[in-house]
């Protein structure tokens, strides 16, 4: 590379002046003068087993540090491997970019080996992508990482030649933006807020939902205050577990998960409901609304289906509008806190349902008993996300990571290893079941490498529970759900970690136990029984 200053010097001085501390991906022809430039500034290029992992950390990097996170890829099967985790990001709303490498300039139209249109793949899955053109790569990073974190936050997608990314500029490092970009959201309008006091006081049985958009807000204390001065209960989306400590006296559950008759028969009882920072893309609000109005307060206007009663909403600034309704005068209501506390009891029972041999519902006991309240876990999808998001109490904001708007098996480790880089102070555990494991077992690789404490537990019920349970609901055959013939015997390690196998509770608390105490990562596979599933994933 010479002496000179590069486009690829300008990228990495750009990333790493907005925070960037971290880059994961494959490395390739097409990206090595950017993962050398990358090492030079200060940023650590992490190499995992495939490049959905990348995309994965920096939906997840983003997510909990707020910086955009940085994920490489060579061209044509990079690019398309990167797609899966960089969607993860698009849907949950996270601030990330990919960067693709690409042929040089001179071979962009033509049909050569690994080329294919990265914009034509990555436009539905960003909020933009930018082919990087020189003289111009100053002005598009600052764009892009700009547009990264306004909201709403998303992943930017950058596709480098490998001419463009050698090239010598003169380029400086631009002006970045200080802080989350607004000014698309303005404030709330005093009559708009005034009228949502006002429906509150004539309902007798309001409820709250509330949604992921307010992670993304800094008025959580407000949101607290609003939701005890109306003594309004309130459900959560699957995102938001722990907006509001999820031991609060108000608290009715999470929608659409776990025993979810159980909370809309109970939910039944509202005549209004209020969402704030409600995103129908964990679910719509018609798949559990009761037939009541609905007032909608968020960034964006709802989108709801036509038998959904709109009855108001209020759209911009959601930071702005939650403190200001915290500001309004307290309202009485109809709502029994001793019929709260004794709903809140019946679900918590309904959970642990008794069966023969180890309940994936004690695991998470144990788990919730050992596991401190500061702590991070990352849940991957499947049978076992639905009865983390009703069963597991988040107490401390941000402690529970999750894939749902995309909903993407695979997530877990790679959203484990994430979290553990951006705080490696505070305890860190993934909970995945076997079927995930198997998309990203190879990332056990990547944290021996790193050295990372980080705990995998794995509910392996040997079985694709959650499409079982689908498929009895429907009367099918079990086809394509077995994950290996049994006798399973379990490995004493996975590429270098060791396994804690565990086929009891009593075991699995002394497992997961020594796993919390160890300086390096541990896996802890819990051997249980995949029947309860059928009981509580619709009950």
């Amino acid at each position: 590379m010479g002496a000179h200053r590069t486009n690829a010097d300008l990228i990495a001085e750009t990333l790493y002046a907005a925070g960037v501390r971290y880059a994961a991906g494959i490395p390739s022809g097409q990206v090595l003068a950017l993962i050398e430039a990358l090492r030079k500034a200060g940023i650590t290029f992490i190499l995992v087993s495939h490049e959905g992992t990348a995309g994965f950390m920096a939906d997840v990097i983003g997510r909990v540090s707020g910086v955009p996170g940085v994920a490489l890829a060579t061209v044509g099967p990079g690019a398309t491997n990167l797609t899966t985790g960089i969607g993860n990001a698009f849907l949950d709303r996270s601030p990330a970019l990919a960067i693709t490498g690409q042929v040089p300039t001179a071979q962009l139209q033509r049909r050569v080996q690994m080329r294919i249109d990265h914009q034509a793949l990555f436009r539905p899955l960003t909020k933009a992508t930018i082919q990087l053109t020189p003289g111009q790569v100053a002005r598009q990073l600052g764009e892009a990482l700009a547009l990264a974190t306004a909201e709403p936050p998303g992943p930017v997608h950058l596709d480098l030649p490998e001419d463009v990314a050698v090239a010598p500029t003169t380029e400086p490092v631009p002006s970045l933006p200080a802080r989350r970009a607004r000014a698309e959201s303005p404030p709330a309008r005093d009559a708009e807020l005034a009228r949502v006091g006002a429906l509150l006081r004539r309902a007798q049985r309001p409820v709250a939902v509330l949604g992921l958009g307010l992670y993304r807000t800094a008025a959580l204390d407000a949101l607290r205050r609003f939701l005890e001065a109306q003594h309004l209960p309130f459900v959560t989306t699957n995102l938001a577990k722990g907006v509001v400590p999820e031991d609060h006296p108000l608290w009715l559950g999470v929608v659409g998960r776990a025993r979810r008759k159980t909370i809309e028969d109970y939910l039944a009882q509202a005549d209004l409901v209020l969402g704030l920072g409600y995103d129908p893309v964990e679910i719509g609000y018609e798949e559990w609304l009761p037939p009541v109005p609905l007032v909608h307060v968020d960034w964006e206007p709802a989108d709801i289906d036509s038998g959904v009663r709109l009855e108001h909403q209020v759209v911009g600034d959601l930071d702005d509008a939650v403190r200001r309704l915290a500001a309004l005068p307290p309202a009485a209501n109809a709502w029994d806190d001793r019929d709260l506390a004794a709903f809140r009891a019946h679900l918590e029972r309904s959970l642990r349902v008794p069966g023969e041999g180890f309940q994936p519902w004690q695991a998470l006991d144990i788990m919730r008993e050992l596991f401190p309240r500061e702590g991070i876990l990352a849940c991957d999808v499947g049978a076992h996300t639905h009865l983390v998001a009703t069963q597991w109490r988040v107490t401390v904001p941000g402690t529970l990571l999750v894939s749902n708007g995309w909903s993407s098996m695979g997530y877990a480790i790679p959203a484990a290893l994430a979290a553990k880089l951006v705080h490696p102070e505070r305890p860190v555990a993934a909970i995945l079941g076997d079927g995930c494991f198997l998309m990203t077992a190879g990332e056990l690789a990547t944290a021996a490498r790193l050295r990372l404490p980080v705990v995998f537990v794995i509910l392996n019920d040997n079985t694709l529970a959650l499409i079982r349970v689908k498929q009895e609901r429907r009367r099918y055959a079990y086809c394509g759900v077995d994950i290996a013939d049994p006798p399973y015997q379990p490995p004493a390690e996975y590429f270098g970690v060791p396994n804690y196998v565990a086929r009891t509770p009593e075991e699995f608390r002394a497992a997961f136990a020594a796993a919390l105490r160890a300086t390096g990562p541990v896996v802890v596979e819990a051997l249980v029984r995949p029947e309860v599933y059928s009981t509580i994933l619709y009950g």
